[in-house]
């Protein structure tokens, strides 16, 4: 049996009918959509559509990718392309029908036209989000020129092929172009701006709260600029102005202090001296230790993963000259944190060598801790390449608590005497 006959008699069934149908619709429209809707009737259409996409299918219908059934069908057995398969089961090859409209064959000359006026349009995100946009934006024709504009002014403000160097609130930046309230969610103008930043990062769309934060983060913006906060304790500020006052004073009685965006926009221009030690923890328990012990010596708290007010302020505070050490878990998200921090904040990892946690380990042992066992997928350590082997093997997590007075003495001699 060929290959024709094969397709024909794997792919011809009726179940899979509604797929390739609707496959040579999206091929032959005069403008392919990215995507397209396919109902799944049954169970063996739900089965069968799985098999052939690459992903089990549930529920009575999905959207299909255009380019990836194209990339799951030439990855079969087959080796063919969709277009090549469809012509084979169809018995007639696929052409793109020519739109009957002059104007629909235009691009949007609004959206161009806006990109163009920021730089943006040759970029590789350009042509996918405004076909997005004619197809599926569901922007009215007479609100599109205003939509292009602002979207266009907001695009080009956001970090869409670097990390962030700076953050903005969302509020401000769509204070910029008019309305504060404009990048809300749910509004038009955040919507087709979000799918710009997916398009740009090569990331699926936000399909929630929480996805839709992480995408306006990832491009350099906060939701707002007081809700997000970093720990601070006993910042050696050098400034004599009524901020830096504030916060020594807080230092003064034995409280931390919770640094927002906010406060770091109304800092003064420098906060500490080059060459102050900085010691950066995972666990709110070491800063907290530190505060009831009154031990004098500066303390950041990521609380886990870094927020992004807790990275400006490493950031400002490493522009400033200061040396950062940064201890976490032994895990291999604390591995992760480390390593992010010694690579983009030439952070020190502080007691975080094979050798510190071969103490941890034999500590926990003499005092019978038990310890978490490790899980999640391995990363490496290149500061001391010799821990990540050894905490695959040992395959035990060790948190910041359970080596938490070696930290502490630390901090008492401090940490350019200590080292890391």
């Amino acid at each position: 049996m060929g290959v024709v006959d094969e397709v024909r008699a794997v792919w011809g069934v009726a179940a899979l009918r509604g797929l390739w149908e609707q496959a040579r619709e999206a091929l032959e429209s005069p403008k392919p959509p990215a995507t397209f809707r396919l109902e799944l009737p049954d169970a063996e259409a739900q089965r069968l559509v799985g098999e052939v996409y690459g992903r089990p299918m549930v529920g009575r219908g999905t959207r299909i990718s255009v380019s990836k059934l194209d990339d799951a069908v030439r990855g079969s057995r087959f080796g063919l392309g969709l277009a090549e398969v469809l012509e084979i089961l169809h018995e007639r090859p696929v052409v793109q029908r020519e739109s009957d409209s002059p104007d629909a064959q235009r691009e949007p000359e609004p959206l161009r036209a806006a990109l163009m006026a920021h730089g943006l349009a040759e970029t590789g995100w350009a042509v996918p989000w405004m076909q997005w946009i004619q197809q599926y934006g569901r922007v009215a024709a007479d609100e599109l020129p205003a939509i292009a504009r602002s979207a266009a002014g907001v695009l080009s403000a956001l970090a869409l092929d670097r990390a962030p160097a700076a953050w903005v609130s969302r509020g401000e930046l769509a204070a910029r172009f008019g309305d504060s309230h404009q990048l809300d969610s749910g509004t038009t103008l955040s919507r087709v701006v979000l799918k710009a930043a997916a398009l740009a990062h090569g990331v699926e769309s936000p399909g929630n709260e929480r996805e839709r934060r992480a995408l306006w983060e990832r491009c350099g913006v906060t939701l707002d600029a007081v809700s997000a906060s970093v720990l601070t304790w006993a910042l050696p500020l050098v400034g004599d102005d009524s901020w830096s006052s504030g916060v020594r004073q807080r230092s003064a009685i034995g409280l931390p202090t919770h640094l927002t965006h906010l406060d770091l926009r109304t800092a003064p221009a420098r906060l500490v001296e080059p060459g102050t030690a900085v010691a950066v923890c995972e666990s709110p328990r070491v800063l907290e230790s530190a505060v009831q012990e009154r031990i004098d010596h500066p303390v950041v708290c990521v609380s886990g993963h870094p927020t992004t007010v807790a990275l400006a302020l490493l950031d400002r505070l490493t522009t400033e000259g200061a040396t950062l050490h940064h201890h976490g878990d032994f895990d291999w998200a604390g591995i992760g944190i480390t390593r992010s921090l010694w690579e983009h904040h030439r952070a020190r990892p502080w007691r975080m060598s094979s050798g510190d946690y071969r103490e941890a380990l034999d500590r926990a042992a003499a005092d019978r801790t038990d310890l978490p066992n490790l899980v999640g997928a391995a990363l490496e350590t290149p500061w001391d390449p010799a821990l990540a082997e050894l905490m695959s093997t040992a395959a035990r997590a060790v948190e910041e608590e359970v080596v938490l007075p070696s930290l502490l003495a630390d901090l008492r001699a401090g940490l350019t005497a200590a080292g890391t």
